[in-house]
């Protein structure tokens, strides 16, 4: 199959020379496996240095996966690349969040200036950055990032020939599978040993987004996951992950040929990055001899970093039951007290604690769902402790009693010390300026000039359905362009049996799944093949593992699952054969006029559905598909068993259709209407209107970001 548009040799170039490139060096040969860590801050990074990692990764003050943190200016991520240099370590920048048409500008000059600096790896989650990069900025290794949600050797594969240079594999992946895919992987491999864990399948998450605008996929995610929800009668913190830890799993991750161990906690202050770093240094430095003992210590060490209790994750068996802790509260730190009453400005607890004059706690209202942290004023030692040395902040519960303490930090005045470490300084500040201005010309050339007027055109409708027992009714609807169908054993046994001109069967659409592991993707390939020798032609592709697929020949359209949100990530898609790319469902409006206006073509977008929030590997026996999910402010949401996975869906759908002429107008002229999930009353066969204005009165719902703003 050909991965790029023939017209766009620059393209088709720049990946087959970086796919060359890439693969010059075997991952695999001769190496012992990285220690990479992270750093939000510059105590954070100096502690990662002293704690002995092998690479550290930073991030940008803008389009990384977490924005909430600190994290760095351009000059002083040039200033920490010699630093690194200097001490033999590589230093990789998380430029990780999906972009909006808006920040092209931005994210181009980084780009300029982070391959004038030479940092070690750029890691990438959006398309369109990936395809910038490639395009005009060739020198920079690419990674990709875990929330491309790669998670087979078939998605591996794929990103090689797309010219990375290493892939973060997806966290909800068993020893085995990990195993297989980096044994196969022709480039270097990355996994996730230490850290928090999201309960959706990274990449997949649109949880946050949905309830307002604050997308996960943009590092702005408010935790929805951890706060408290009545299920069944009970009630619980039911999505909050216990945090990752591998130490147990070292030995075997490395003989498995993974090239790089990281540890998540960009938003964790210095003494966490250094334990934990410390802790697994030992493990990875043991001999046979020694690794018991080693082990044992590390394990010690790790509990000075005060995080969440741990959990082995996905790594013994893919349904994993001490992965989650509802009855437990989802704050970080070590617990110290739980305050029994409140009396003259005191505050009793339930055991005596013992703080020092800057120690942080965390103050946990567990029934209110409400936390804050702060750092103790004054040295507290007994069984109970002042009000006012809390600061507790307005709008905080005030009924103290059942208040949980928590410790997450010491005192800055203990511990160890990194301190005397100073920063070697870029000597080529003149250099940054002069790529900052390069990178306008490209941003001209990209979109300086709207390449497409708005028009009104004839739109598409497509019926996204779960099998073709609701087609009956749609045979003679004008409207309806075609039928999506998800390509499994039972819906391509039903759709042979149609004669081979019924107006249905011209109509089907197949579906690939975003998530097939790694013993799933032979039955994929196989239905594929079927369908294709049965005279089927056109897909719906939804992961970068399906470009690793036998498709020559087949029109192809793809899914929401991407997360195309500007015009360079639909230019990215198109160029690779994609005729009809599908925009996110996360954007909002002016995201989406100016990005259609730059990418000039016509694309798609799910304007109806309810679309999964979480899309999860976690199948807790507690979990019941019978009864609705209720938040702490009512909101209702449903759980549905699929086979391997459980999904999370809003109780109201999404609708764009109140925009519908403005769709039509930016060049949106296929329209989805996904039915495959219907709560409640609403899982009766659907009438398909055959006018727009039927559409509208029928299929309503929440506009998700689109008549507000996407963060």
């Amino acid at each position: 199959m050909a991965f790029c548009h023939p017209k766009r040799g620059r393209g088709l170039f720049a990946y087959m020379t970086a796919s060359k490139r890439a693969s010059k060096n075997n991952p695999k040969e001769g190496k012992r496996p990285e220690l990479l860590a992270p750093a939000g801050g510059m105590e954070p990074f100096f502690a990662a240095l002293e704690a002995g990692a092998d690479a550290i990764y930073v991030s940008p003050r803008i389009l990384n996966a977490r924005a909430y943190g600190k994290n760095f200016s351009i000059n002083q991520i040039a200033d920490l690349t010699e630093t690194a240099r200097a001490k033999g370590i590589k230093l990789f920048v998380a430029l990780n969040s999906l972009m909006k048409e808006s920040e092209i500008g931005e994210c181009l000059a980084l780009l300029a200036q982070l391959e004038e600096m030479a940092v070690d790896g750029v890691i990438v989650q959006d398309l369109g950055v990936a395809k910038m990069a490639r395009d005009h900025f060739p020198a920079i290794r690419l990674h990709a990032s875990t929330l491309m949600t790669i998670h087979n050797s078939m998605g591996v594969e794929a990103c090689k020939r797309f010219g990375f240079s290493r892939v973060v594999l997806a966290r909800e992946l068993t020893l085995g599978e990990i195993r297989q895919i980096a044994q196969k992987a022709q480039i270097e491999t990355e996994v996730f040993v230490h850290g928090a864990m999201c309960f959706s399948i990274s990449g997949l998450c649109r949880f946050s987004s949905f309830h307002g605008g604050k997308s996960s996929t943009r590092g702005r995610c408010v935790q929805p996951c951890r706060r408290l929800y009545h299920w069944a009668g009970n009630k619980g913190t039911f999505f909050s992950m216990d945090d990752l830890c591998a130490l147990d799993f070292i030995p075997a991750l490395s003989s498995a040929k993974v090239t790089s161990f990281k540890i998540e906690g960009r938003l964790k202050p210095a003494r966490y990055v250094y334990h934990v770093v410390r802790a697994y240094r030992m493990v990875m430095d043991s001999g046979k001899k020694d690794l018991e003992k080693n082990l044992d210590k590390a394990h010690r060490e790790l509990q000075k970093a005060m995080g969440r209790p741990l959990t082995s994750g996905f790594f013994k068996n893919e349904n994993p039951r001490n992965i989650i802790s509802p009855t437990r509260t989802a704050n970080t730190g070590i617990f110290l007290a739980k305050v029994t009453r409140c009396q003259n400005g005191l505050l009793s607890l339930s055991k005596p604690i013992m703080l020092k004059k800057g120690d942080r706690i965390r103050v946990v209202m567990k029934e209110k769902d409400q936390q804050f942290s702060t750092r103790i004023q004054r040295a507290c030692e007994g069984s109970s402790i002042k009000i006012d040395d809390l600061k507790i902040p307005e709008g905080f519960s005030r009924t103290f009693e059942g208040l949980l303490l928590f410790k997450t930090d010491e005192s800055k005045e203990d511990g160890p010390k990194w301190s005397s470490l100073k920063l070697q300084r870029f000597k080529r500040k003149d250099d940054l300026e002069k790529r900052k201005r390069l990178a306008k010309k490209i941003e001209k050339g990209l979109v300086g000039q709207k390449t497409r007027e708005h028009h009104k055109g004839s739109v598409k409708v497509y019926a996204f359905l779960p099998d073709l027992s609701m087609t009956k009714s749609l045979y003679k609807n004008r409207l309806l362009e075609s039928i999506i169908l998800p390509l499994n054993r039972k819906n391509l046994s039903f759709a042979l049996r149609l004669k081979p001109r019924d107006e249905i069967r011209r109509k089907i659409v197949w579906h690939l799944p975003a998530v097939s592991f790694e013993k799933e993707t032979a039955t994929i390939k196989g239905l594929l093949e079927q369908a294709k020798r049965s005279g089927f032609r056109r897909f719906q592709i939804s992961n970068l593992w399906h470009f690793a697929l036998p498709l020559k020949g087949a029109t192809l359209m793809s899914s929401y699952e991407f997360n195309l949100i500007n015009s360079q990530s639909m230019a990215f898609m198109h160029d690779l054969g994609v005729r009809t790319p599908q925009f996110s469902v996360e954007t909002d409006l002016d995201n989406l006029a100016l990005s259609m206006s730059h990418f000039g073509k016509k694309g798609a977008i799910t304007v109806y559905g309810h679309i999964p929030l979480f899309t999860s590997r976690v199948r807790h026996r507690i979990y019941s598909a019978k009864t609705p999910v209720k938040s702490q402010r009512g909101e209702s949401f449903f759980w549905k068993k699929e086979k391997g996975f459980g999904l999370l869906y809003q109780a109201s759908p999404l609708s764009f259709m109140d925009k519908a002429h403005k769709l039509a107008e930016f060049g949106i002229e296929t329209w989805i209407l996904d039915l495959r999930f219907r709560p409640g009353k609403r899982r009766k066969n659907t009438r398909i209107p055959n006018s727009i204005g039927g559409l509208k009165s029928v299929f309503r719902g929440k506009q998700m970001n689109l008549s507000s703003k996407l963060h």
